[in-house]
């Protein structure tokens, strides 16, 4: 035994040995193309499922993956699963707290039934298997998961075609799963994804050793599976990463094999696949996911209106199989609808295997939606600048906080646009159940809401925005981020459009202080309230009461027919704790302003 092989199996944040178990369903099983008479699916576990058998997380693979998702089979085989780095004791899916299962897919060839096994005649299924589905896949896990004893699962979680299955568990089965973590993925294939797909099938069935299918086992279409596999796996990089992985030495000795040093490494991913693969459960696998469909006819937000689970989408930005903005359109269509859901982008160069990549932003955002915030999370929060809040409690001692608290009814529907950590969000749900959303660019921060349960959109507020109807809110909330919008006016537009009330809190630049420092020293101020300089601040738009007033005196849209006045409004002098009652413009350092929408 070689010693890197102990030093795995005696490291205690790893599973160490696993042992591959199978499931067989003896009955009859109905499937979109057709039927089998049984089906086994080859599984994996770890951890153990508690009394009230409801600890349990699913994991689903992608279309080359399997079940083998942690831990080794043996000393001598000692190559770990998959997600390794993620599953385990004390990993992001915690095996000392979930109880975490994993099934090779129907369809699949890695010991579930597929085109490989054999049938009662003792010839294998081949291109006979019958078509299938993501919902089938679904379907058959429903089932095993079922014979587990698992009462309702905590969490599905899935990237790539794994996040399709994920997506497909919460829409099948809208109240089995608690939580539900899709990454990387799509409700619909793209019509280049479709022409990628179909280009390396004709691969496979144009090698004169497909046979219509009918090859022998360890024969076949070995090159065009091969190639097949070479065009999938481009799709899985970057353009960015393939330049990092291989600008350096591109062009290898001309008189070689390989001109490229690409060329080598695509031929060495193909010739790796077509040893642990199968050409027929390839074809199975794409068609299937081609089909995969939950936009059709009726459109995402229909297909998913009966949707349950806490959601969590992550996306990648270099992904250019399943973009962001595929991933988005899940994520805005589950707001749109008013569901527990959270949008985040990661910046990584690696393309759509971004999330197989030992990435700490991906791994802190799985395990605080998972496990919720702690000791590292606190930490993060403890943040330099002027709003020094540590957790909800202290939301009532910022002036404009304690404000909205009072002005928000309970039981509203509350946008909070740039929402920092969610702190406001947090104590708005735990004080009057109130069903918040929350917008903010920085990753850092929108972790941060997960981390406390806040659903929260990482996106530009300009473009989010958009994809709401009117009246979607009961109140918008801009708390002193409007001087860093650009254009704010058409921003506050679009606010008064999605919400039936807006709240809007501002530091007014026409304080009297501001004003005489200019006069004096003549330069901006600087201080907690004003902390950078002003080469390296971000925008800000700063303007004072008298503009604001004056802005609102004009908030009708008559195209839209409904026309906006100012409500309550709320001004703090200069220490932010008294309240200055007259000449605002002058005196106030920080006003609120309750906006309210009226039909005309």
């Amino acid at each position: 035994m070689s010693q890197p092989n102990s030093d795995y199996l005696n490291c205690s944040h790893d599973v160490g040995l696993v042992k591959e178990k199978f499931f067989t369903y003896d009955q009859p099983f109905e499937m979109e193309g057709g039927f089998l008479d049984e089906f086994t699916l080859a599984y994996e576990t770890y951890g153990e499922l508690n009394q009230s058998a409801d600890n349990a997380i699913l994991i689903c693979h992608a279309l080359t993956g399997d079940h083998h998702v942690a831990g080794v089979y043996s000393e001598n085989d000692a190559k770990p699963g998959w997600w390794n780095h993620v599953v385990g004791p004390n990993k992001p899916i915690d095996t000392n707290k979930f109880f975490v299962i994993c099934s090779n897919c129907l369809g699949a060839c890695k010991g579930s039934t597929g085109p490989t096994t054999k049938k009662a005649s003792g010839q294998s299924f081949g291109t006979s298997f019958p078509d299938l589905s993501i919902n089938d896949m679904v379907r058959a896990q429903k089932i095993l998961v079922d014979h587990l004893g698992v009462s309702k699962l905590f969490a599905v979680v899935g990237g790539s075609m794994g996040g399709m299955q994920a997506l497909q568990w919460v829409v099948k089965y809208p109240k089995f799963s608690e939580k539900a973590i899709i990454i990387a993925a799509t409700a619909q294939h793209t019509v280049q994804t479709i022409a990628f797909n179909e280009a390396g099938r004709r691969s496979i069935m144009g090698d004169p050793c497909w046979k219509e299918g009918e090859y022998e086992c360890k024969e076949g279409p070995r090159n065009g599976l091969a190639v097949a596999r070479m065009m999938a796996h481009i799709t899985y990089l970057s353009d960015h990463g393939m330049e990092e992985k291989f600008g350096g030495e591109k062009r290898l000795d001309p008189g070689k094999e390989f001109e490229f040093s690409v060329q080598r490494y695509l031929d060495y991913q193909g010739e790796k696949f077509i040893d642990r693969f199968d050409a027929n459960s390839y074809l199975k696998l794409t068609e299937a996911l081609d089909r995969f469909d939950l936009v059709g006819e009726s459109g995402l937000e229909e297909n998913l209106s009966k949707v349950e689970a806490q959601t969590l989408v992550i996306a990648f930005s270099s992904d250019w199989l399943y973009t962001p903005e595929q991933n988005k359109k899940i994520a805005s269509a589950l707001h749109a609808l008013g569901k527990p859901a959270s949008y985040i982008q990661i910046e990584d160069m690696h393309g759509h295997d971004s999330f197989l990549i030992d990435s700490p932003p991906f791994l802190r955002a799985v395990r605080l939606f998972l496990q919720g915030t702690d000791q590292e999370e606190e930490k993060r929060s403890n943040i330099d600048g002027f709003r020094k809040l540590k957790n909800r409690y202290e939301v009532k001692k910022e002036a404009d906080f304690r404000v909205i608290d009072n002005w928000v009814e309970s039981k509203s529907r509350v946008l909070d646009l740039g929402c920092g950590r969610g702190l406001l969000l947090e104590h708005l749900r735990e004080s009057k159940e109130v069903t918040g959303l929350g917008f903010d660019l920085d990753l850092e921060k929108a972790i941060s809401c997960v981390a406390r349960g806040v659903s929260v959109n990482q996106e530009d507020i300009r473009k989010g925005l958009q994809n709401f109807d009117d009246d979607s809110f009961d109140w918008v909330i801009f708390s002193r981020m409007v001087e860093e919008l650009p254009e704010p006016g058409e921003v506050l537009k679009e606010a008064i459009r999605v919400g039936k009330k807006v709240a809007v809190s501002f530091v007014n630049h026409g304080y009297w202080r501001n004003r005489l420092n200019f006069i004096f020293q003549g330069k901006r101020v600087r201080n907690e309230v004003y902390p950078h300089q002003w080469e390296s601040s971000h925008l800000s738009n700063h303007f004072s009461v008298g503009e604001f007033e004056e802005f609102c005196q004009n908030l009708t849209d008559d195209k839209l027919g409904y026309s906006a006045r100012v409500g309550r409004k709320l001004f703090h002098r200069g220490d932010w704790t008294g309240v200055c009652k007259w000449l605002p413009n002058l005196r106030a350092g920080l006003a609120i302003y309750e906006i309210i929408k009226e039909k005309n």
